[in-house]
């Protein structure tokens, strides 16, 4: 399963390939380019996107947060997150972006968020092998949900994608251990959008819940795009290298059967060096410290922007054998 606008191809067996019947991948196919005719609108007016989300915490009490884009179409965008001691302002102007807080890794829960908002539509790639099609209700509502299997080597993810039988929107997806609920869509410009979203994890249940507001700008005067006090001014790269691991050690493997994939995001700085690594994901919440360790001493050719080392945003996985 991949993203729709970030396109990633996994090669598998072809055996697994042959195993489905090639009417029902089509008829899911078909099922999912729906719901993004359902939720793409053909031409977006100036907008006000806002998202109030509550985040739950097994180990403290729910906490708040918010995010706004705010968007005069051909001249730019305005965004604001708060969440917690996390505050970032980025205002974007053709080539130009101003920002409160440069290279601010954002929150695990922060960076979900603009994951799965303002919906998390998807496409069918070769880890993907469809088993069945089935007729349920969710919500009350008429459902088509698609079962099928996500392979890579030797690991089976069994996934499924529901769409509204009705008007084709995305009503829920399971992939992985990651369960993404969307409902109450309302119309805005051509499309239809969730104005409810739930996220929760297999075996943890509830992370986010989130009110998301689609409204037209009424008054578009370019002001609201003005920079904010104190901000820094960063221009767009126009040729970029990506940078390019020299040293990751990995840990020990252990004697047990197990393999956990720690999954963690922070800066690559010009020094090469990763800064203010944080964990996005984590099966194993004890092996957390180590892997942050471990990254710590990960050194890289740093990225290039317009021919200068430039710090830039990465995730970075620790794979642990035997544990």
């Amino acid at each position: 399963m991949k993203p729709a606008f970030a396109l990633i191809l996994l090669l598998i067996a072809p055996a697994f390939l042959n195993a489905q019947d090639a009417d029902l991948r089509s008829q899911a196919a078909g099922l999912l380019e729906r719901a993004h005719s359902a939720s793409l609108a053909p031409n977006l007016p100036n907008l006000e996107r806002t998202d109030t989300f509550r985040v739950f915490d097994p180990n403290s009490t729910s906490r708040e947060g918010s995010f706004s884009r705010v968007v005069i179409q051909g001249v730019g965008r305005r965004e604001e997150t708060t969440f917690g001691d996390y505050h970032v302002i980025n205002v974007w102007r053709g080539d130009v972006l101003e920002t409160t807080h440069a290279n601010a890794v954002a929150p695990a829960v922060v960076d979900t968020l603009m994951r799965i908002t303002p919906i998390d539509l998807v496409r069918f790639d070769n880890s993907d092998v469809v088993r069945a099609i089935t007729n349920r209700l969710l919500n009350e509502r008429p459902a088509q949900c698609i079962e099928f299997d996500t392979i890579v080597g030797q690991t089976r993810e069994e996934n499924e994608i529901c769409v509204d039988a009705s008007n084709g929107t995305i009503l829920s997806e399971k992939l992985g251990d990651d369960v993404i609920e969307y409902s109450d869509f309302v119309p805005f410009a051509g499309a239809l959008f969730p104005s409810k979203i739930t996220y929760s994890i297999v075996g943890r249940g509830t992370v986010l819940e989130i009110t998301q507001t689609m409204t037209v700008l009424e008054d578009g005067n370019a002001n609201v795009l003005a920079a904010p006090p104190d901000a820094s001014t960063m221009q767009r790269c126009n040729t970029f290298r990506r940078a390019i691991e020299q040293s990751g050690p990995g840990p020990e493997p252990g004697n047990g059967g197990g393999e956990y994939d720690v999954v963690l995001r922070g800066i690559i700085g010009t020094d090469g060096k990763v800064h203010d690594a944080l964990v996005q994901s984590s099966p194993r919440p004890d092996l957390n410290t180590e892997a942050l360790k471990l990254v710590s001493q990960w050194v890289f050719l740093p990225a290039m922007c317009n021919g200068r080392p430039n710090p830039t945003e990465a995730s970075f996985m620790v794979t642990f054998r035997g544990r």
